[in-house]
């Protein structure tokens, strides 16, 4: 039997559209760029597309962007969900298949990082590679399924950013946001913000090259800093793991306040390494 929240507060549905539009025009845009790109040669293709492909560089930036929206809506999302008591109303089959949607979507935008092919995505998917071999007893299924760079380059990621988001999008699309009910309204405004973005703020590509310094994508630069201070295990396993099982767990009456002031500990460490790599 799924309880009533007893909170006043509702999750915005002007944040549930936004994240859904955001997500179908990344959908869409992926699709158009993955018809002229080559995984076998993906800086090459990446820079094909962005100074060869007419509209091409318009189309990667709208991609981007359009991700980054469905990220940060998402991350939102599931912060209101938590103060609006979502997990209330949900059986622990249907919570435990939403919480999924926060590491797989996680894994699809940094999948794509990794597949453009240039020194920091190259370097990311090293990281990530040797991150997944160390998870006990899954360790080498997961690297055969995400990643496996150092033997075939970004095909496994390519493809699994490819499908998992279409997979995600549709299944979400049926059983959770309802997609024949997104506003048109919504699709469209939170197209032209991306497309905003798009023509005025240039996407850079790291060619090979001697840094000092690679940082990967910004929602990684969390892990990229802890594992400067901490064992591989701990910083890069154990600590992304960490919030996504306290997430979990808030719908436990028994735990939920320590758990709470856990999730709240936890984001507070993460959003400080990730500022401090950002300013780094």
């Amino acid at each position: 039997m799924r309880a009533e929240s007893s909170s006043k507060f509702r999750v915005s549905p002007r944040v549930a559209w936004g994240l859904s539009a955001s997500f179908l025009v990344a959908i869409v845009t992926g699709i158009l760029l993955a018809y002229p790109f080559n995984e076998s040669y993906p800086l090459l293709s990446t820079v094909g597309i962005e100074n060869v492909v007419p509209f091409g560089r318009f189309f990667r930036r709208l991609h981007y962007w359009s991700g980054f929206f469905t990220l940060i809506l998402l991350f939102y999302h599931a912060a209101e969900t938590l103060v609006a008591e979502g997990y209330r109303r949900r059986d622990w089959a249907r919570w435990l298949a939403l919480c999924a949607t926060l590491p797989l979507l996680i894994l699809i935008a940094f999948t794509g990082y990794v597949a453009r092919g240039d020194e920091t995505g190259r370097f990311a998917g090293y990281i990530a590679e040797s991150l997944v071999l160390k998870v006990p007893l899954l360790g080498s299924l997961l690297n055969a399924c995400l990643f496996l760079v150092r033997e075939s380059g970004v095909h496994r990621p390519y493809l699994f950013h490819f499908y998992a988001s279409l997979a995600l999008f549709f299944v979400s699309g049926i059983w959770h946001f309802r997609l024949r009910r997104l506003p048109l309204e919504d699709l469209l405004g939170w197209l032209l913000a991306p497309m905003i973005l798009a023509l005025v703020y240039p996407l850079g590509l790291h060619a090979p090259g001697p840094y000092l310094l690679i940082k990967g994508p910004w929602f990684f630069l969390g892990v990229q800093e802890a594992l400067r201070y901490f064992p591989p295990v701990w910083a890069g396993i154990l600590f992304p793991a960490l919030g996504i099982l306290l997430y979990v767990l808030v719908k436990m009456d028994s735990l939920r306040k320590w758990v709470f002031g856990g999730l709240l500990v936890w984001t507070g460490v993460y959003m400080f390494f990730m500022v401090y790599g950002l300013l780094r």
